[in-house]
Order: C-alpha cells, then structure tokens, then sequence
C-alpha cells in the first residue's frame, strides 16, 4: 500500500475550533539495492514497482546502458540483489559522492567533466507540438491520485509522441518517481529516443542527467527548472521544458524540438 490512515488533531485558528478525524499519508520506506553481492545504495521510496525503480535508478545514473546487462533482478522485502553479466567496482560510483547538502534531494556527487556530458549526448531529431506536451502534463495531473489524497507525493510519466501513456508512477520523492517510469519503459522495450519524460517536480540538474543516459530527448514539467539543469541540459542535449502550466510554457534548451 502506498497510503495509510491516522489519526490527526485539526486546529483551526480562525473557527476556533479543534477537529479529531483520520487522514491519509504517504507511505515511504527504505529500499537497499545490492549489485553482485555487494551493497550499493538505499532509496526511500513508496512500496511500489520497486522491480522497476531499481532498473530504472541502475540505468539513470549510469551503471548500466542496458538491461541486457542484467542477469537476474530479484525483488525481496526492502531490499533488491542485482546480478550483472560482468565484475562491476562499485567505488567507481560511490567514491564521487561527496558530504554536501544540495537542493537535489539525491546523492549528491563529483561534477562531471565536459567529456563525460558530451559522451551522452542525446541526438534524437525528433520534434513534437507544444500542444501535446501540454496535453501530456494534463493527464499526468489527472493522474496523480496518491498526491490528491495526501499532498505528499511526485509523478512521472513516460509518453510516447503521439501522446500514448508508456509508464507512469507517483513516489514520495520526485528521482524515484522518475526511475520507475525509465525502468517501466525499459523493461517494456521502449524506444526512449522517440520518448517525452514528465515531471509534477522541479527539473535538476540529476533529473536531467537521468533522461540524458536514457536516451529521452524532451523533458517537461509542471514547475521550474534550477541553473545548474539549464547548463546540463544544453550539454547533453536534452529539450527541457519547464512552467508547462495555463496554456503556456518555458523552452529552456534545444527549442528546434517544439513546434507551436
């Protein structure tokens, strides 16, 4: 379940009034991934498409390009094991990490070099009305059923161009929202080069970086994007659209991609 009832003391300062009743919260709970027997990172997630959360993370932050790489993935309770074709080093990617507080709310780590960024350069030609991404953002609100009850969760929605709903997920937080549409889509065997990621969330900097190594060419939220996305995004290639709200919308980079 991803929801679950308590009880709540309400305190209105302008009735005067104090109310007794039950309420829904989000449910989140801390996910481990283990890679080839060894341990490599803990997500605090909503219990659900915790098999697709885990394949979708593996690919968005690059520890994987394919799930072809992926022996055997096994879903146990709060914890994933991840057999892998071949020998990885995992401080490879956990030796970047660094002690920081950042506005990402995800593992904070190293910066990456302007040859790393162009080595995942998104080259999809593809383009798409603003109209659909509009029309897309709609239905990801509509979508949101957790968020309407509770308040305390993002959405994520992969589309294809014509506006087909590919995946969709709600999560207490917004990159493991994301990870399981990648990892939904993925698992289906979808072409995320012809692909549009959504977002109920504001776009950073490892967002972006997460639909760059999947391939998304078009990124679009309802809220605003932060500088350092901006810059990622124009070197990774990635049409990121942020605002998308009213009938209007922000292009931030590579514009070519939206036509009006």
């Amino acid at each position: 379940m991803s929801t679950r009832e308590v009880h709540v003391r309400k305190i209105d300062l302008n009735q005067g009034e104090l109310r007794e009743f039950e309420d829904e919260v989000a449910v989140d709970e801390a996910v481990c991934i283990f890679i080839n027997d060894e341990y490599f990172t803990t997500l605090i997630s909503s219990p659900t498409m915790v098999r697709e959360m885990a394949v979708g993370h593996l690919i968005g932050e690059g520890v994987i390009k394919s799930f072809d790489e992926v022996v055997s993935l096994d879903v146990g309770p709060l914890k994933v094991y991840v057999e892998l074709h071949n020998e990885l080093d995992l401080s490879l990617f956990t030796k970047n990490r660094i002690s920081l507080i950042t506005t990402a709310c995800g593992p904070p780590s190293a910066p990456l070099t302007a040859k790393q960024l162009d080595a995942m350069k998104v080259k999809s030609e593809i383009s798409i009305e603003a109209k659909s991404i509009w029309n897309m953002i709609a239905e990801l609100n509509r979508r949101g059923e957790v968020y309407r009850k509770t308040g305390g969760t993002h959405s994520a929605m992969i589309c294809s161009l014509s506006g087909e709903e590919l995946a969709f997920a709600e999560d207490v937080g917004r990159h493991n929202a994301v990870d399981k549409v990648i990892g939904k889509a993925v698992l289906d065997g979808t072409d995320l080069e012809r692909c549009v990621l959504l977002c109920s969330g504001r776009q950073s900097s490892d967002i972006v970086l997460k639909a760059a190594r999947s391939g998304i060419p078009v990124t679009a939220s309802v809220t605003a994007p932060l500088e350092s996305s901006i810059r990622i995004a124009q070197a990774t290639g990635v049409t990121m659209v942020c605002f998308v709200r009213g009938r209007r919308m922000n292009v931030y980079t590579h514009d070519y991609r939206i036509k009006l």
